[in-house]
């Protein structure tokens, strides 16, 4: 159920700029770009969700292909956004990041690294009041805030969405979230994006 979730968001183009990596990952290889150098390029780029982090070390794990750790060196680029200047330490555990590296010696060295907002994604426990309760693909209960500011967007079909609202949500429901982890570990939902069975 989840897995078509993500699909009919990411078809729907939801968050598909933070989620998905290869629609982050795709303007290193235009059409004009030779086979060889495009090749190259989405070689050297890896997203995913960040692990751990250290003053020195970046852990990211791909749903896909696993989990690869990058070296930081001095000339690491931090950006966010829309290439706003960013700094290592506001990358957080659970945020979505692009990493465009260099592999050295047997040791990947991050270049670049772009931060796009921390997501949670499951099938809705429970709702009680504005707090969603979700279980991960994992088996983790994950608690999601909402508020007035919370951003509901309901998808219908392939290629379809349409407004949503927090009384469309209930259990059962599959849905993914962005926003930002606090000092509990709660999830303060900015943006969510459900497909109800």
């Amino acid at each position: 159920m989840i897995g078509k979730v993500l699909a009919g968001i990411a078809t729907a183009g939801v968050l598909a700029g933070v989620l998905a990596t290869s629609a982050m990952a795709a303007p290193a290889a235009t059409a004009a770009a030779s086979p060889a150098k495009a090749q190259r390029a989405a070689k050297d780029v890896f997203g995913g969700t960040v692990t751990a982090i250290t003053a020195t070390e970046l852990t990211v794990k791909n749903a896909k292909t696993g989990s690869k750790t990058f070296l930081r060196t001095d000339a690491t680029v931090v950006v966010k956004g829309r290439n706003q200047n960013a700094t290592w330490s506001e990358i957080e555990l659970n945020s979505h990041v692009v990493v465009r590296y260099e592999a050295r010696d047997g040791k990947l060295y991050a270049k670049r690294v772009r931060i796009g907002r921390a997501h949670a994604a499951g099938k809705v426990e429970s709702v009680n009041g504005n707090v969603i309760t979700i279980r991960t693909r994992d088996g983790k209960d994950v608690r999601l805030t909402v508020n007035s500011n919370t951003k509901y967007v309901k998808i219908t079909g392939k290629k379809q969405r349409g407004a949503g609202s927090l009384s469309d949500i209930h259990a059962g429901t599959g849905l993914i979230a962005t926003g930002s982890y606090d000092a509990s570990h709660n999830f303060d939902a900015s943006l969510i994006a459900y497909r109800n069975k």
